[in-house]
């Protein structure tokens, strides 16, 4: 049997009913099903999720691969391990790629063969679902390297060592690969390969855990010298994300909130709630973190991707 010209990979934790939507936009697919596989990397789920891959495996050229709980990264570099093709696609299990995403993501890497990868145009599915209490991931620039809609060359992966999977988080990890992949070629810009991402709603939780994510930002910026993207310098980066978690994005969300003061009250008062959350939560956080120093441990990284049996 040939090898497939494409590996899709998807990481997933529980959301079988996700996935299955997911896999469904990747069944509608232009791009021929004979030259692409599907690798579902299932990370530590609770929930069964085998049956759901099983179902689409009469129409796809599908695997399912499982690991305990290590995080996103992880779950990716487990499938960069599998993948049988020379191009490595990636999205998430709640994601809807367009049907032609995957044709559009090799026709920009077969157009610049000496570009790395290629990053797509990520969209909400329902702008206004949440608003203003909603938030999830877009690109509509490029420059944002986000996995739910990329595409890498197997072997540059395998150079860089895969995922950083000391970032356990889905935070980050993205466009730590990003920077250090760059050191052998570009990562162009596809606009018309495009993911539906959904807005999940804003909470108390959800804020508190994103506080968690600091850390890794702070890593960034000692490792590259910016903080995620190169548009953002720094010079120290400890003082800059103190002031970014404890006051700057805090203050945003209630300048956000007065602006929502007339037309919606409640939900106003709760994303006000929310900033001041967040720089409490910032205080409890993130400021031990940079005095400890403990993050310190963590900026020189490991290679992921190291065994012989991986060069092809």
């Amino acid at each position: 049997m040939a090898f497939p010209e494409v590996t899709v990979i998807i990481p997933t934790r529980n959301r079988p009913r996700e996935l299955a939507a997911c896999l469904t936009a990747l069944q509608a697919q232009t791009f021929p099903a004979d030259k692409f596989e599907v690798l579902v990397c299932d990370d530590g789920s609770t929930e069964e999720l085998k049956s759901i891959v099983a179902s689409f495996e009469p129409v796809l050229n599908l695997r399912y691969l499982s690991q305990p709980q290590k995080g996103p990264a992880a779950a990716r570099n487990l499938g960069i391990r599998h993948a049988q093709a020379v191009l490595v696609a990636m999205t998430d299990s709640d994601t809807l790629p367009q049907r032609d995403w995957l044709e559009k993501l090799v026709e920009a890497l077969n157009a610049n063969p000496q570009a790395i990868g290629a990053e797509g145009k990520v969209t909400a599915e329902r702008p206004e679902e949440f608003a203003p209490l909603g938030e999830g991931p877009t690109n509509l620039t490029g420059g944002v390297y986000l996995t739910c809609n990329c595409a890498y060359r197997r072997e540059v992966l395998i150079k860089a060592g895969g995922f950083d999977e000391s970032f356990p988080y889905p935070a980050y990890e993205d466009v730590e690969l990003a920077a250090r992949t760059q050191q052998w070629g570009e990562i162009v810009w596809q606009p018309d390969a495009v993911v539906y991402h959904p807005r999940r709603p804003l909470t108390a939780a959800t804020v508190l855990k994103k506080l968690r994510h600091w850390e890794y930002v702070l890593i960034m910026g000692c490792r590259y010298g910016y903080l995620g993207w190169r548009r953002y310098p720094v010079k120290s980066a400890a003082l800059r994300v103190m002031l970014l978690s404890l006051i700057a994005l805090p203050l945003s969300k209630l300048k956000d909130a007065f602006c929502w003061l007339l037309k919606k009250p409640f939900v106003a008062l709760k994303l006000g709630g929310f900033g001041v959350l967040e720089s409490l939560g910032a205080l409890w956080f993130v400021f031990p973190c940079i005095v400890s120093g403990s993050y310190k441990k963590k900026i020189k990284r490991q290679n992921y991707l190291s065994e012989p049996a991986l060069s092809k």
